[in-house]
């Protein structure tokens, strides 16, 4: 195999600033930066999609709000859950615990608390939950790009010993000797990259409310149940699977179906299409 095909091996760790007046320094993780820099993306895509399509600015800020803090709650308890069942029965006996140690996130988790924080939402506001989650849904690709650029520099997410030219070279996990491994973030970052300049292409046409909605999650759930077979089994940290399948391996079969069965739907009625111009609405 030849090295000079893969990736360069590389981590970035987390920047150590000094504190005035002590000698405790205060840690900028490069991740926690890029997800920062992900929501904020987003967030502002969401007041773009919002403006252009028509929707209440201040009710589309409120949606997010719904959405992102019971998604990261859920990404992170959920991801305990399911890949570490362990810590959940030991933080019965310590509660602590599930705050002293960081359990990592669950894509599906963070979906499942966004779709429970969106019904909430449309409970107590009554708008249109398929115009209001379109701004969301479109919006997620391109904080999504940021978000899995986090998990690349990082390397959290290392998969199989391949010798594919996309994988990273003396990857660092495990026990020595290091080798190419697929990057499984990497791969992500790749699919945010393609999906975000199509959903941009779309989205310069009026589509039927829900739309992007129902499509962002089927071109998700494909590539994500196909890239977990790509994920590291020869590591003491490998990801916990049940009858041969992750948990979002399962996940991705269900969110498949739902999403393309609506989008089916959606697209064979003529309720839903948005409106093509304000006065109509």
């Amino acid at each position: 195999m030849t090295l000079s095909l893969y990736i360069p091996w590389f981590r970035l760790t987390a920047w150590q600033i000094p504190l005035p007046f002590t000698e405790a320094t205060l840690d900028i993780q490069p991740f926690g930066v890029l997800v920062a820099v992900g929501v904020l993306l987003g967030m502002r895509i969401v007041e773009w999609f919002a403006a252009n399509h028509d929707l209440d600015m201040a009710l589309a800020n409120e949606f997010i709000g719904y959405v992102v803090i019971p998604g990261f709650l859920c990404a992170y308890f959920l991801n305990a859950l399911f890949y570490h069942p362990e810590y959940v029965l030991e933080a019965f006996e310590n509660p602590s615990t599930l705050f002293s140690r960081f359990f990592g996130l669950s894509s599906y988790g963070g979906f499942i608390g966004a779709v429970l924080g969106a019904l909430v939402w449309k409970r107590k506001r009554g708008e249109s939950l398929l115009a209001y989650g379109d701004a969301t849904s479109f919006a997620l690709v391109f904080g999504w790009l940021f978000g899995r650029t986090g998990c690349f520099v990082v390397h959290d997410h290392p998969g199989a010993i391949t010798d594919f030219p996309l994988a990273v070279a003396d990857y660092q996990v495990g026990a020595p000797p290091f080798m190419p491994r697929h990057d499984l973030g990497f791969y992500e970052v790749i699919w945010s990259l393609v999906v975000a300049a199509l959903l941009w292409k779309l989205g310069q046409k009026r589509r039927p409310r829900g739309f992007f909605l129902m499509l962002v999650p089927m071109l998700y759930t494909p590539v994500r149940f196909l890239l977990d077979f790509l994920r590291a089994t020869d590591i003491g940290a490998a990801d916990r699977r049940y009858a041969g399948l992750t948990p979002a391996q399962y996940a991705s079969v269900v969110f498949f179906i739902i999403s393309a069965f609506l989008l089916v739907r959606l697209l064979r009625s003529e309720q839903n299409v948005e409106p093509s111009a304000p006065e109509e609405a």
